[in-house]
């Protein structure tokens, strides 16, 4: 048995795949397994793969069709074999060679099932880690090693810097939500919130990549990103947590601009939804959303006169079937 499974989900990363695994191979800590699931790419994604594995016994690649990343991260954790797991996505690194050595001795120490340290950013241009953070993203950053109970804490960000214990997560059925958006702070939150707390250090154990990719707001990562943003929502109400309410809002804030002109009227109806667990959301709310169950009605189902008035039309989810006035029945 392996201490950790590094997970990896791979799509189309060619251009930072190679560096990624040589910030995991090249780890002190060598009794791991590697699991990097190739979600459908069509770059050389799957070949660099297949080269590392041949080089290196402990990556070990599964490839299958293009299914998400939520996916691919849940097959790795029933896949995995390792005391601990944790996830890495397929541009990042870890930023020092001793960083899983240094997680997994901490949790086996303080005896924890959930262990992790700081986060921080780089871009391709420039490759030293950054920790600007401000609020609400100051729960990147640890200001001591110590053990921490989550609802001192609340935060929803960042679960790639943490060790998880397997076992506990499959027992308590911890899983990444099937969203394509904002799959990762629900998992994260509800793996925190079972084990009720961590133990967080002083130490940077994550280098993010920013600044080379472009996010085409599809309706189904609105879909998925409202999702994931009203599950923390319900989290924050059932738990009668304040702090992980306020870092939600924060976050539909900081998406909204991206999002709104995309809304469609199933992802307002979500918004409505939030906003029974969050009262700030209200003002978010225009006054023709408050009637989004009426205004569905007549989408899905209408009744109209025609322009000359001799036939009754009626439309039911885009199908329109027309009649006489008089009782002569005709369709179109």
């Amino acid at each position: 048995m392996p201490k950790i499974s590094v997970i990896i989900p791979v799509y189309n990363a060619e251009k930072y795949l190679k560096e990624c695994l040589d910030s995991v191979i090249n780890q002190t800590l060598k009794d791991i397994e590697i699991i990097c699931i190739n979600d459908g790419s069509n770059d050389n994604s799957l070949q660099i793969l297949n080269k590392y594995a041949i080089k290196d016994s402990r990556i070990k690649v599964i490839s299958r069709k293009n299914k998400g990343v939520a996916k691919a991260r849940n097959i790795g954790i029933k896949k995995a074999s390792g005391t601990f797991v944790c996830f890495m996505d397929s541009d990042d690194i870890y930023p020092a060679v001793d960083v899983l050595e240094t997680l997994y001795n901490t949790a086996v120490k303080n005896n924890v099932k959930i262990c992790g340290g700081e986060f921080s950013l780089f871009a391709n241009e420039d490759k030293t880690l950054k920790q600007d953070f401000n609020p609400p993203f100051e729960g990147y950053i640890f200001s001591k090693d110590e053990l921490i109970n989550y609802k001192d804490y609340q935060f929803d960000y960042g679960y790639h810097r943490f060790l998880y214990n397997r076992k506990f997560l499959i027992k308590n059925g911890i899983f990444f939500p099937n969203y394509k958006r904002f799959q990762d702070p629900p998992f994260f939150v509800n793996a925190m919130l079972e084990s009720e707390s961590f133990y967080g250090m002083h130490k940077i154990t994550y280098g993010y990549r920013i600044g080379h990719n472009h996010i085409d707001w599809s309706y189904d990562k609105i879909n998925g990103l409202l999702k994931g943003i009203l599950d923390n929502f319900k989290y924050a109400k059932n738990y009668n947590l304040q702090k992980l309410q306020h870092y939600t809002y924060c976050r539909f804030l900081q998406h909204y601009g991206f999002i709104n002109e995309k809304l469609g009227v199933f992802h307002k109806l979500k918004i409505c939804a939030m906003a029974l667990y969050c009262p700030k959301l209200k003002p978010f709310i225009k006054k023709e959303n408050l009637n989004l169950p009426l205004n569905l009605i007549r989408i899905v189902f209408s009744l109209k006169n025609d322009m000359r008035k001799t036939h009754k039309i009626i439309t039911i989810l885009g199908l329109k079937i027309k009649w006489r006035r008089n009782g002569y029945d005709s369709k179109s």
